[in-house]
């Protein structure tokens, strides 16, 4: 990133989430995923951090807390598209937007 304050601000939302996992003992199930970060400036001049894990072995996403992301996936008209592997969906349950 060439934006030191995009940068720095994403290193934190980094840390908050490695921080989360360790003091919450929370164990992502799978050493095969990736995170995605996303930050964006809001209205009300705050940044909201959003984030997904997508584990690849299962083919699906995960959050750290349990989240209904129906309303966002486009093509899925049943239930069975999407997974539903305990591990992947009673991992916590935080909301994560920063102010």
């Amino acid at each position: 990133m060439y934006n030191a304050d995009l940068r720095e601000e994403m290193e934190e939302f980094y840390l908050y989430l490695e921080r989360t996992i360790r003091v919450e003992k929370l164990t992502i199930p799978s050493k095969n995923y990736d995170l995605v970060l996303d930050i964006k400036p809001t209205e009300t001049q705050t940044i909201q951090w959003s984030y997904y894990f997508a584990c690849h072995k299962a083919r699906c996403l995960f959050w750290l807390d349990q989240y209904d992301a129906s309303s966002e996936m486009y093509g899925v008209e049943s239930p069975a598209h999407v997974s539903a592997s305990p591990p992947f969906t009673n991992l916590s349950r935080y909301s994560l937007i920063h102010v």
